[in-house]
């Protein structure tokens, strides 16, 4: 995983998901010159919310084991858009979307959301 193509990546990984992708651009005017924080975190988030709410579980997978992906890799800067931006957002959201959340989490997502969760507390 490369952070500068972190979001083309996810829309390659997860095609089911760019209608929903290209909407959110669109709304909130999100180009490539906006960065990767940007883009997961006014249009991958709400696609999580999204699919999570509505109990999609092909793109739940799909979404939840390349947040693990994102959680193993070596590059901080790929670690930083998940803590940061996605795992944040999400405990922002309220405990019971977190929870509800977790329950789809694999291992490592699942420690890097405890230790954004201190935060939190």
């Amino acid at each position: 995983m490369q952070y500068d193509e972190l979001y083309e990546a996810f829309k390659k990984e997860i095609p089911e998901g760019v209608s929903f992708l290209k909407i959110k651009e669109k709304e909130n005017m999100i180009d490539e010159t906006d960065g990767i924080h940007i883009a997961f975190g006014m249009a991958v988030v709400p696609y999580i919310l999204y699919i999570v709410q509505n109990k999609k579980m092909l793109e739940i997978n799909k979404v939840f084991l390349f947040l693990e992906n994102m959680a193993m890799c070596e590059d901080i800067k790929v670690n930083e858009v998940l803590d940061f931006t996605v795992l944040e957002q999400l405990a922002d959201e309220g405990h019971d979307t977190l929870e509800l959340c977790k329950q789809y989490m694999k291992k490592n997502t699942l420690k890097h959301c405890e230790e954004v969760e201190k935060y939190f507390l």
